[in-house]
């Protein structure tokens, strides 16, 4: 918070996103405390990839501390306060627990397996509605779905559901996790951008899969609903899908 709206220094990457000095700062700051904490395992950040706690090359087999220092780099750059650190701890392939802080909304979200969900230390679930036509429905931006093929699925959804508003990063997943909203879909995202949102999503009692409908992996899609409404998303997009592919004829 000391560096928001305070202009702080920023870089674009290799990979075209943009990087602020917070993001490092508070990478930074994260390793310090975990590698004290828990010397044996590893952490794999945004920033600085995967590395012992300590420093060096990870501990095979050991457990991995996933950190986002700042989801939403560019809101954060913007002023716009929609941006949250995401920690997550992952225990051979499995993200057991996760959490969401974004002080600029003074929201904390948190869950582990077995443990339910939290949003400020009360407990969390999604609104078990079960009708798409009544759904309020959170995207990120028309471009992004264009960009990797899901045009007619984004129009589809948007226009299917009583309610659309384009809220990326972290928040979407979190509004559904806490029920004020009852789908997510995103084009694309790293593992540091979802390790901590799984746990919360499960817990809170939605589910999340890619929007194909497969279990997520690192760079892919990824879909959060209320759970009764997730088989009507991925029926509209393979339904879509049969209209963009038709099957070759014979």
């Amino acid at each position: 918070m000391g560096h928001f709206r305070r202009d702080p220094r920023v870089e674009k990457k290799a990979d075209g996103t943009w990087v602020s000095e917070a993001d490092w700062a508070v990478e930074a700051q994260i390793r310090l405390r975990l590698a004290r904490t828990f010397p044996d395992h590893n952490i794999l950040g945004e920033e600085d990839g995967l590395t012992a706690a300590g420093g060096g090359e990870p501990l095979p087999d050991a457990p991995t501390w996933i950190v986002d220092p700042i989801d939403g780099t560019n809101n954060f750059i913007a002023g716009i306060p929609v941006w949250a650190t995401l920690v997550a701890l992952q225990i051979r392939g499995r993200n057991v627990l996760g959490a969401v802080v974004a002080p600029a909304l003074d929201e904390i979200y948190d869950a582990a397996l077995g443990a339910g969900a939290r949003m400020n230390g009360d407990a969390i679930h999604v609104d078990p509605l079960s009708d798409l036509d009544a759904a309020t429905v959170i995207t990120t931006g028309p471009k992004e779905f264009s960009e990797v093929g899901l045009a007619s699925f984004y129009a589809k959804l948007t226009h299917r559901c009583w309610r659309s508003r384009g809220f990326g990063d972290f928040w979407g997943h979190m509004l559904v996790a806490r029920g004020a909203a009852h789908v997510m879909a995103d084009p694309v995202l790293s593992v540091w951008d979802l390790a901590a949102l799984e746990p919360i999503v499960t817990e809170a009692g939605g589910r999340l899969t890619t929007i194909e409908g497969d279990e997520w992996s690192d760079q892919r899609s990824c879909l959060t609903t209320n759970g009764t409404l997730h088989d009507d998303v991925l029926a509209l997009h393979a339904s879509d899908k049969r209209e963009v592919d038709p099957p070759n004829s014979r």
